[in-house]
């Protein structure tokens, strides 16, 4: 199988139709983080079935479709195809090219087609099954699936080991298998439930049967005398009937009567009530005319009110303006020599100004002149410090060289002092060294012997734990046998006791005196006091049928009272036996059939009740077989599996049914099944105790397997080897150090020599450098005092400058503020002139508007006057017309309550014709209940028999007591069911065919079991073969990636659990001893999991391998052995590679480019090498 090509369009990032086609060897995919070459991988991962959107490193599905970008729009559909050529017929299909394809719609349809044919997904799993392509196969190996590798992520080594193996299919049979066995066990406890629930209903179905044919006998004559019953009561019907319907008649006539008069006083109202309407509406007119007459009213008072207000606002504006003039007089004086004042103020202070500005310019030409003096000292200054600066560096370079070659000759000294001390210990170290190493050399042969016969007893006690294990397995399936026996027993007692509790099978009668607290308790009924053997049940219970009820009771005394508590709660009848009238009557001994035993043998009864079961049983013999019945001599023969019942004259038999002897001796019974369950219990606890005997040897011997004695040898040889290894190596490295040491020694005293030669000349230099530095500081010492006092003079006349600077400047202020003092004083003359005017306009207009509301108040106190004349008159005619509407009002109302008393009259009347109506109407009832009941419980039809004339006399109470008491036998027998025989067959024909489903199941879970065994036998072989053939590729490409001195190797971590165990790698490159592989660095992880890899490629190679950054941490050196390895597995499988290293790049047949020349959609740039080549 060869990969042929991959299309994507609509995919993340790439927008628009793009194919890759793939030949065989090497392809490349290259280009700048975030292009979109990942987006490749996850869509060949997507296409094959992916269905964790975590591991497409998106969030949800939606989010895999072209979004779109600055200069495109948003793709609606993502579309994957890959196309395999199946060359090797690797691919369970006829076709020779296969194409997978799988879409997605933004609006979260998706589909899967292969070769353009709709399929499922399972289609495309199972056709890539044990191929080693699917989404968690080796063949799509990510850089951070490397990590998972080495940390074994969710067994991933396991994982990878399967697909090599082979064994996916066999994991898929097996987890189906199981599936089908749930579903199996859970159908098998369905029917045994079902079986369980029939079983109940087989049994009351025979009882049912059984009573139905007493049930017919009593209603035939219960229907007679309830027809008997009907007709009598219908003698009394007419007469009522009649009687009713005449009082119904009379009382009619006097409701007519009387609701004619209702009728004409109503009329008479109504008239009167129309003009008492139209004295209310004239009366609510002058009302209204009034209530207007009160508002012009209270209006004519609001603006009375308002004016006197208006009034009295005007005439205070009035004196607040007249004082305002008054004051403002005064004000424009005060205001005006303000003014003349500042004019002079600014004046005085202008000349001020002038001469000291004058003053200030003279100090500005003396502060200049100090000033270059004072430039000229610094420079000077600067100079001879900048000269002294460049003298002081030079001697201290020179004193600093002298200081170090000083420096560099002791140290010459120490060092070769130190290394001759070096090598005399070193010498001492070595000497001990190698008598060590000889003591661990013997030590380790030791240990590898203590090895091997540990190793040897570890078989043995792999040995003992199977037969032990095969032990453990027989107990089981006898423990399995033997709980399958208890639980029965234990169903069978949980069956009985419900019987025995709720007294199943038993009248009402019965029933009742067994729960009533005022009669005797301990009173048994026979078919609890006699036990009989189980092939002799249903023959006894045959013969003591018509007894099975009786109760047996002390004397008559106690008889006598269940039979009073019966009848006083119309319970049925009940049947006893007096234990006190069988004391001393002996039955006389009856002769045996030959061919027969006494019935008396076969069944255990207490001491107390020998003599009853004697009474009953001793006449009764049970036969083997039917020559018996001619010798019976009148005795009673049974046939011992019930089948017949041989009386002196009679003969009754039959088939059996299949609940039949199963109520005679059940409180026997159930002590005996508690008896049993006991004895059940104990062979199960002692089978558990057993296993568990067995386990605790198990693990005792699991204990011994923990393979602590080996590990700890094992460690030991490791650590001896190590050691050794160590030893050698500390060994070589000291005969190196003293090596080494010797030549640094000759090297430090030629260097001491060179050192001591050289170091005169700096001296001398050093000196010179000293007397020069002493004559330069004292130039600069007289140069700068005359610096000193050239700034001081400066600074002086600096200061004076400034503080002259800083008056003018104050003057400039004062005169500034003056100015503004006069210009606001000019601004407040105008506004207050302005502000005279406008309030004497103001007091003139103040002065006409109080005139003006002077004269409306006089006006509305004069028509206040008249509105209160006109509200008198009209409130006195208002009185007068409201008095004569309340009159006329109450002599209406007097009038309605006649009326109403005479409509109370007329329903009292509607009221008894109603109870009249409702008594005819409980006749109709009655008579229809009597039609319904006679119909529903007999078939007959009232009117059929409503003419026909009694059969007897028998008075109507004497019927009713005579149909309750049968009603009651009825009710006593309870519900009977008409079909129950019909049923019952039915019902046992189900039992047996699903009894014969029940062994179809038990077969196929049987059959489920073995396949799952057989499955896991074959995958467990597969997987343990690969895992050595692995094992041993593993360390042979793993010392092909490293060096031939490195070890590697893979151990299973549960090896007796090879369907579940775990994989450990051990990787020891040389010098190293990690605990853990985890310990390696990046490069030497990637190497390890790509020897992995490749030693599984060796077994079974993927038909292709796709590489993403794996070499990333990889150095140049491990890039040349990885890429090497890949072209050599690559005349087996496809590569593809993801990568950014330079290298790998060189070593590939074809290269994609993934560029992003349009921001946001990836394009490829194909590349060819061997066109190159």
């Amino acid at each position: 199988m060869r990969l042929k090509s991959l299309e994507i369009k609509g995919f993340k990032s790439f927008a628009d139709k793009t194919v890759l086609n793939f030949d065989e060897g090497i392809t490349g995919v290259i280009g700048p983080n975030g292009c979109g070459k990942s987006n490749i991988i996850d869509s060949i991962r997507w296409v094959i079935g992916e269905q964790k959107i975590s591991h497409l490193r998106s969030e949800n599905l939606e989010s895999l479709v072209f979004n779109g970008s600055k200069t495109r729009s948003a793709s609606g559909l993502a579309e994957v195809s890959l196309t395999f050529e199946n060359t090797r017929n690797l691919l369970p299909t006829e076709f020779n090219t296969v194409t997978v394809t799988r879409k997605f719609y933004k609006s979260g349809e998706s589909e899967y087609r292969l070769n353009d044919v709709q399929c499922r997904l399972k289609d495309i799993q199972n056709l890539f099954m044990d191929t080693g392509v699917s989404t968690d196969s080796y063949a799509i190996i990510e850089l951070g699936m490397v990590d998972e590798i080495i940390k074994d992520k969710e067994n991933s080594r396991r994982r990878m080991l399967e697909q090599a193996a082979g064994i996916t299919i066999y994991k898929t049979r097996k987890k189906e298998a199981k599936q089908k066995l749930d579903a199996t066990e859970q159908d098998l406890a369905r029917i045994e439930d079902l079986l369980f629930e029939i079983n109940n209903q087989l049994k009351s179905l025979e009882n049912q049967a059984k009573k139905a044919e007493k049930y017919y006998e009593i209603k035939k004559e219960y229907r007679e005398v309830s027809i008997e019953l009907a007709k009598a009561s219908l003698e009394g019907f007419n007469h009522t009937w009649r009687d009713l319907n005449a009082q119904s008649e009379a009382e009619i006539d006097k409701k007519i009567r009387l609701e004619a008069e209702i009728a004409n006083e109503e009329a008479v109202i109504e008239q009167e009530k129309v003009g008492f309407i139209e004295k209310e509406r004239a009366l609510q007119s002058m009302q209204h005319e009034f209530n207007d007459l009160l508002q012009t009213l209270r209006t004519k008072e609001n603006d009375k009110n308002l004016a006197s207000q208006r009034l009295n606002f005007l005439k205070e504006k009035e004196n607040s303006l007249q004082e305002f003039l008054n004051k403002s007089e005064g004000q424009l004086k005060g205001i005006e020599e303000g003014i003349e004042f500042t004019q002079l103020q600014v004046g005085e202070e202008a000349g001020k100004l002038e001469s000291l500005q004058q003053q200030l310019e003279d100090l500005k030409e003396a502060t200049e002149e100090r000033r270059k003096v004072f430039d000229e000292k610094r420079s000077h200054v600067d100079s001879l410090r900048s000269e002294n600066l460049n003298m002081q560096r030079n001697q201290f370079e020179a004193e600093k060289k002298v200081a170090i070659a000083d420096n560099s000759i002791r140290n010459l000294e120490q060092s070769i002092a130190r290394l001759e001390e070096e090598q005399e210990v070193r010498t001492s170290q070595l000497k001990q060294l190698e008598e060590e190493h000889i003591t661990k050399e013997e030590e380790l042969e030791s240990r590898q012997r203590d090895l091997r016969q540990l190793q040897e007893q570890h078989e043995r006690t792999k040995e003992q734990i199977l037969e032990a294990q095969g032990e453990m397995e027989r107990l089981r399936q006898e423990l399995a046998g033997e709980s399958r026996k208890l639980d029965a027993k234990k169903n069978e007692y949980d069956l009985l006791k419900s019987l025995i509790d709720s007294m199943e099978g038993y009248p009402e009668s019965v029933k009742f005196l067994h729960k009533n607290p005022n009669w005797n308790h301990t009173a048994p009924i026979l078919s609890d006091i006699i036990y009989v053997k189980e092939e002799f049940r249903a023959a006894v219970e045959n013969v003591l049928e018509p007894y099975l009820n009786y109760y047996v009771v002390n004397d008559l005394q106690e008889g006598l009272q269940a039979v009073h508590l019966l009848d006083a709660n119309k319970k049925g009848k009940a049947n006893f036996f007096l234990l006190d009238k069988l004391n001393g009557n002996v039955e006389p001994a009856a002769h045996q059939p030959e061919g027969s035993i006494p019935a008396m043998q076969v069944i255990e009864v207490d001491p107390q009740y020998r003599q009853l079961a004697e009474h009953l049983l001793g006449q009764v013999f049970i036969a083997e077989n039917e020559d018996a019945l001619a010798n019976s001599n009148g005795s009673i023969v049974l046939e011992k599996h019930g089948k017949y019942v041989k009386g002196k004259y009679s003969l009754t038999g039959g088939s059996v049914g299949i609940f039949e002897g199963k109520k005679i001796g059940r409180a026997k019974n159930l002590e005996k099944l508690y008896e049993q369950i006991q004895v059940q219990e104990r062979i199960v606890n002692e089978l558990k105790a057993a296993i568990q005997e067995k386990h605790n040897e198990v693990v005792s011997y699991n204990e011994q397997l923990k393979e602590t004695a080996i590990k700890q040898a094992q460690e030991d040889i490791n650590r001896l080897t190590n050691l050794v290894f160590s030893l050698q190596n500390k060994i070589e490295n000291l005969h190196g150090m003293k090596s080494t040491s010797q030549n640094r020694l000759e090297e430090l005293q030629i260097n001491l020599e060179n050192t001591t030669a050289s170091i005169s000349g700096t001296r001398e230099e050093w000196q010179q450098l000293v007397a020069q530095l002493n004559e330069v500081r004292e130039k600069l010492q007289a140069a700068e005092g005359d610096y000193k006092s050239a700034e001081s003079q400066y600074h002086s006349a600096l200061a004076s400058y400034n503080e002259f600077n800083l008056q003018v400047t104050r003057q400039q202020s004062k005169i500034t503020a003056l100015t503004q003092e006069l210009e606001f004083k000019r601004n407040q003359l105008t506004g207050l002139r302005t502000q005279i005017e406008t309030n004497a306009s103001q007091l003139k207009q103040t002065v006409e508007n109080i005139t003006e509301s002077a004269e409306t108040l006089e006006a509305a106190e004069n028509g206040l006057v008249d509105l209160m004349r006109k509200k008198e008159e009209a409130e006195k005619v208002l009185n007068e017309t409201d008095q004569a509407y309340y009159n006329l009002r109450n002599t209406l109302n007097e009038k309605e309550s006649e009326l109403r008393h005479k409509t109370k009259e007329r329903e009292m009347l509607e009221h008894l014709l109603t109870e009249i109506k409702d008594r005819l109407n409980e006749l109709k009832l009655q008579l229809a209940g009597m039609k319904e009941r006679l119909n529903v419980e007999f078939r007959i039809n009232l009117d059929d028999i409503i003419d026909q004339p009694r059969t007897g006399e028998v008075p109507t109470e004497e019927l009713q007591e005579k149909s309750d008491r049968m009603k009651k036998r009825l009710e006593n027998l309870g519900e009977v069911n008409p079909t129950a025989i019909e049923a019952f067959q039915e019902m046992k024909k189900r039992y047996e065919f699903i009894l014969e489903q029940k062994n179809d199941l038990v077969t196929a879970k049987d059959s489920l079991l073995q396949t799952i065994q057989e499955v896991e036998a074959t995958a467990n072989q597969q997987f343990l073969d690969t895992f050595n053939r692995v094992r041993d590729n593993f360390q042979k490409v793993f010392k092909a990636l490293f060096t031939e001195d490195d070890t590697a190797d893979m151990v299973l971590e549960n090896p007796e659990n090879l369907a579940e165990t775990s994989i450990d790698i051990i990787a020891k490159p040389k010098g190293k001893r990690p605990s853990s592989i985890t310990q390696l660095s990046g490069g030497e992880k990637t190497l390890t999991a790509t020897a992995l890899l490749f030693a599984i490629y060796l077994i079974k190679p993927a038909p292709f391998c796709i590489l993403d950054e794996v070499d990333a941490p990889l150095d140049d050196a491990n890039v040349g052995k990885f890429t090497n390895m890949i072209r050599k597995f690559s005349e087996e499988s496809q590569f593809i590679i993801v990568t950014h290293n330079k290298m790998t790049m060189s070593s590939v047949d074809v290269i994609y480019g993934v560029t992003m020349q349009e921001p946001g959609v990836s394009k490829l740039v194909p590349v060819d090498f061997r066109s190159l080549n």
